[in-house]
């Protein structure tokens, strides 16, 4: 009997180009990949799709003008949203992939969670599942200019770096870079990486090796207190990106979250707070600690790891860490039980789910086992049996008729027709669709270029074609 070849390590860069930035509301117009070996050698045809517009929803004139993507350029070129997301989902699940972009842990990995929620496939399965992982080249880089930044031009204003892929790209005369182009900023992501690579091979392979969960475990290590550095965009360039925490435990609620204290927070202050007053504690107790979700493949390091040169050129504050770390070494177990004792005790209060909200609430629980199951069902099923289907999370069933109306629209009844046309009606209405209306006659009255104008009318045109507005 014939062993089946085992599929190689690859790395899968992506990146969407979207209708707005808020992934729990906007959509995607476009979306690139080209697929690589570990060594950055293509080894698979760049892929360019386009998504279609669902009859409720209307882009953001904003981001309109970023990338000059119409509607009628995507109506015309794209795949419904249901096929779209079958594409990207077989995609990402191709065995022994790394799927990697430039922030696309906290940008586009989230328009893919929640495309992937309104489409009934497993919002979360796609970067581990088949030996898969991910990994964040923006980190990489802010890592880099951290730790290692010789070797690469950094681009700066007022002395403090900038990490955009475009200006990255010229300055180390990467190349040639077409501004707001998903398939661009594939090409212009894999360049930097592979200058990383070259220029700084270890710190490379150190955070490469460092992206899996089952390494970051090694560095963690809760059975000792200790100071970890934490580098995160997150902190958007406040004292250069970089922190100093304490691992206190997992989440409760949560094992993927790692709850560490905030050693730039004062410590002292914390236990004035304790012995003063319980109910303020409750309150502000969450600005002293930071949650770090190892499914975000976090870049934690030993505080050790920092040379003097860096701690210099960054201008850390070593004595401050370890003073207000020692400080928390003697009250650890106080802290600790306080801190665990008060997210037990914190429950989230979700807002009811109804056909208004249901798109935004994926993170308000995993769907169970026997969902996920019928989710396949809605994709193997004909139209006409969707209707039988049953789920245990609502949140599933209104998705379901949201399913069908965006994307089989002439095959609902007559039921189904008038609730759609209604809850159409409501989103849209007429104050909504003047406000909209208004804020593309503004854009258009700040002169843009000749190609953001043209976008902007066709967008405007799109509107009164489609809503009857004169």
């Amino acid at each position: 009997m014939l062993k089946k070849k085992r599929l190689k390590f690859n790395f899968l860069f992506y990146d969407y180009e979207t209708f707005g930035l808020n992934p729990k509301k906007d959509r995607i117009a476009q979306f690139a990949c080209i697929r690589t070996d570990i060594n950055f050698n293509i080894i698979n045809k760049p892929i360019v799709l386009y998504c279609k517009l669902s009859s409720d929803y209307l882009p953001d004139p904003q981001s309109i003008i970023v990338h000059n993507i119409n509607p009628y350029m995507v109506n015309l070129k794209g795949l419904q949203e249901n096929k779209f997301a079958n594409y990207i989902n077989n995609i990402f699940l191709y065995p022994n992939t790394c799927i990697v972009g430039y922030n696309n842990l906290y940008f586009d990995d989230e328009f893919s969670k929640f495309l992937f929620y309104r489409n009934f496939y497993d919002p979360y399965s796609w970067f581990w599942k088949n030996n898969n992982s991910r990994w964040d080249i923006l980190s990489l880089v802010i890592a880099c200019y951290i730790l290692r930044p010789n070797g690469i031009f950094w681009p700066k204003i007022n002395n403090i770096p900038i990490f955009n892929l475009e200006k990255i790209a010229k300055l180390n005369n990467l190349i040639p870079y077409k501004i707001h182009d998903a398939l661009s900023d594939v090409y212009t992501t894999i360049s930097i990486t592979k200058l990383i690579k070259n220029k700084q091979p270890l710190l490379y392979k150190y955070f490469f090796k460092n992206r899996n969960k089952e390494e970051l475990l090694k560095i963690i290590n809760l059975s000792k207190i200790q100071i970890l550095i934490h580098i995160s965009n997150l902190y958007k360039n406040k004292d250069n990106n970089i922190n100093c925490i304490t691992p206190l435990f997992w989440h409760p609620q949560n094992k993927n979250i790692l709850v560490t204290f905030n050693l730039i927070k004062d410590v002292n202050y914390f236990l004035q707070i304790l012995k003063k007053n319980n109910q303020l504690y409750q309150k502000c107790i969450f600005s002293y600690i930071k949650f770090i979700n190892l499914n975000k493949v976090p870049l934690l390091l030993p505080f050790n790891f920092l040379k003097q040169i860096d701690i210099n050129r960054l201008k850390f504050n070593n004595l401050f860490y370890i003073n207000n770390f020692i400080l928390l070494q003697k009250n650890f177990l106080k802290i600790k039980n306080i801190i665990k004792y008060s997210l037990i005790n914190f429950t989230v209060k979700y807002i009811k789910t109804n056909i208004y909200n249901v798109d935004e609430q994926l993170y308000n629980n995993f769907f169970s086992n026997e969902d996920l199951l019928k989710f396949k069902q809605v994709h193997n099923k004909k139209f006409i049996f969707l209707n039988k289907l049953s789920f245990k999370d609502q949140r599933a069933n209104i998705l379901l008729f949201k399913y069908k109306a965006r994307n089989f629209p002439i095959k609902l009844n007559v039921i189904e027709q008038k609730k759609w046309n209604i809850y159409q009606k409501n989103i849209f209405n007429r104050k909504f669709l003047q406000k909209y209306i208004c804020k593309i006659k503004k854009l258009l009255k700040k002169n843009f270029c000749n190609k953001k104008n043209l976008t902007l009318k066709k967008l405007l045109k799109y509107v009164k074609n489609y809503f009857y507005i004169i």
